[in-house]
């Protein structure tokens, strides 16, 4: 991909203050850079930080949003003592799709309907149980909502601005 969007490896800022209050400063540290199979759509996926104290969320940022709202700091936040481990880039890059997937789509997402997703997507060899593990992941980082009805459980994508517990 162009150096014109996110570079995989690369730490970016987004700070309306002007990098004078740590504990505002939102990281996002690209782990993937793709265009979609069908529409050819570009997305960044990593890990989203906001604030300084803050745990690392997965995340996705689509193409359109570049580069007006995003300046890379790599050289003062590129340090990898707080980053999580590489081994996690895999998972975490088909989590944020998955994730930004499920919010464009909408609707009802069941551990089925995500394996399903993950061959159509290329994520192969992947199943029930890795569905089951990513929407719990999701689920735990507050990204989607666990519905549980009778004899049946699913997920949805979390509203922006909606105060969950």
């Amino acid at each position: 991909m162009s150096a014109d969007f996110f570079r995989p490896g690369r730490t970016y800022a987004y700070d309306s203050t002007g990098f004078t209050a740590p504990e505002l400063i939102t990281l996002f540290r690209v782990v993937a850079d793709t265009a979609h199979p069908d529409t050819g759509k570009r997305m960044a996926f990593g890990w989203l930080r906001v604030g300084e104290n803050q745990a690392w969320s997965p995340y996705a940022e689509p193409a359109d949003e570049w580069p007006a709202c995003w300046t890379d700091v790599t050289a003062n936040y590129g340090g990898q003592e707080d980053a999580p481990p590489p081994t996690l880039a895999a998972d975490t890059a088909r989590r944020a799709h998955l994730l930004a997937d499920m919010t464009k789509v909408g609707g009802r997402w069941k551990s089925g309907t995500v394996a399903h997703w993950y061959a159509n997507n290329g994520y192969t060899g992947l199943g029930l149980r890795a569905a089951r593990h990513d929407l719990a992941v999701l689920r735990d980082s507050g990204a989607v909502v666990q519905h549980d009805e009778k004899g049946v459980r699913y997920f949805t994508a979390a509203r922006p601005g909606v105060r969950r517990g």
